[in-house]
């Protein structure tokens, strides 16, 4: 029977049940994984289709009166160490709302359709369908935004989000260009703060291409009177108004977004992370089988999202596509993959990253880990080598 990552609804009933699947589902779509590896599960369908060993994830609704209805499925789950989040419309009354057993969670707090997409990036990251990391990248020009950038730098911060701004994120002693397209090449999205004169930056225009040139999702906030420039129609445009800004000022060094726009502007970065990690992983794949198939070399993408194929004397080996930069976490989650898949036909598995815009003293402390981890590494531009070897 093949393996189903579940999603799991207990606790109160949820208004926002129905909103929260379609957009799951559609976030599962985007990544490209088909909507058979998905199984929806409440109390009326718990006992008869939940699988123990299987990825799971739990949202456990509560409820202001006290009551907490499910108990025996909330403690099957907790001896199963499956992943809950406790959702509250609240986070005054979290410790009335949920249960004694998960009042040492934080919980996530759910009054809106914009939380929406925020709680669904959760899921799948614990779900293991998104990386953990939450990498975000903050392009703008200084003298034109430079208070609405950090404005956004300290809410996605609040958000969970590893922020990229260049006066807060470099430190003293390093070299500042090589620093900022390393961290653009493990970002997961670009938030573009396009004002009248950002193309006219010879750095912003070049973040913009080395953007678009890794397939890096970019939300494009487009400045009141200005519109999308030709260059980055790649992005995804959110067109502000004058009246999104605090006292309708968007063009002094004080300019600020109200609130509910911020809201909105978190909710549309998480619906475009998946989608952008979703095209960076499918750029890494398409460009592996394409040299494997000029070298007829039979290689196969498993429902998982990894590769496989086999050596001439009929081991196999697995390529895990990784986006990003290959980090401590990365390997762990590959040993764990590949523990989960391993038979004794399977003799060696290979992490394979795009390396541009990597830092040199990165790159070069990858190949020492090469050395010493069961799990190597492979670079894109080096795969028909490495195919000619294997």
């Amino acid at each position: 029977m093949k393996t189903k990552y579940q999603f799991i609804f207990i606790g109160k009933p949820n208004p926002f049940k129905h909103e929260i699947e379609q957009t799951f589902l559609k976030r599962i779509e985007d990544l490209g994984i088909d909507n058979d590896a998905i199984v929806i599960i409440d109390d009326r369908n718990f006992h008869t289709v939940y699988i123990a060993n299987a990825p799971a994830y739990c949202l456990y609704y509560g409820d202001e009166d006290g009551v907490y209805p499910h108990h025996d499925i909330l403690e099957t789950l907790i001896d199963d160490a499956t992943l809950i989040l406790p959702v509250v419309g609240d986070l005054e009354k979290v410790g009335k709302i949920i249960p004694d057993e998960l009042r040492k969670i934080n919980a996530f707090k759910l009054v809106s359709h914009e939380e929406i997409e925020p709680l669904i990036g959760s899921v799948l990251e614990g779900l293991g369908l998104l990386r953990l990391s939450r990498r975000l990248f903050v392009s703008y020009k200084r003298d034109e935004s430079s208070s609405v950038a950090i404005q956004l730098f300290e809410q996605f911060e609040k958000s969970g989000f590893d922020v990229f701004l260049d006066t807060h994120s470099i430190r003293p002693g390093e070299v500042f260009q090589d620093e900022l397209w390393h961290r653009l090449a493990d970002t997961d999205i670009v938030v573009l703060l396009n004002t009248p004169g950002f193309l006219k930056s010879n750095w912003t225009k070049e973040e913009l291409a080395q953007a678009n040139s890794m397939s890096i999702g970019i939300l494009q906030l487009i400045w009141p009177n200005h519109k999308l420039e030709r260059e980055a129609e790649l992005s995804i445009p959110f067109q502000l108004k004058s009246n999104d800004f605090g006292n309708q000022s968007f063009s002094d060094s004080k300019s600020y977004l109200k609130q509910d726009i911020m809201t909105k502007i978190i909710s549309e970065a998480e619906s475009l992370r998946a989608r952008s990690l979703a095209a960076r992983h499918d750029n890494i794949v398409t460009e592996f089988v394409k040299s494997a198939q000029s070298l007829g070399v039979d290689v196969s993408l498993q429902p998982e999202k990894f590769l496989t194929m086999k050596k001439k004397d009929g081991k196999e080996i697995v390529i895990i596509p990784t986006v990003g930069v290959p980090q401590a976490f990365t390997y762990n989650q590959s040993e764990e993959l590949v523990k989960r898949i391993k038979t004794k036909e399977v003799v060696a598995a290979y992490l394979l990253y795009d390396h541009r815009n990597i830092r040199k003293r990165w790159l070069e402390h990858l190949a020492w880990l090469d050395t010493y981890l069961p799990i190597k590494t492979i670079k894109i531009i080096e795969v028909e080598t490495w195919l000619k070897k294997n």
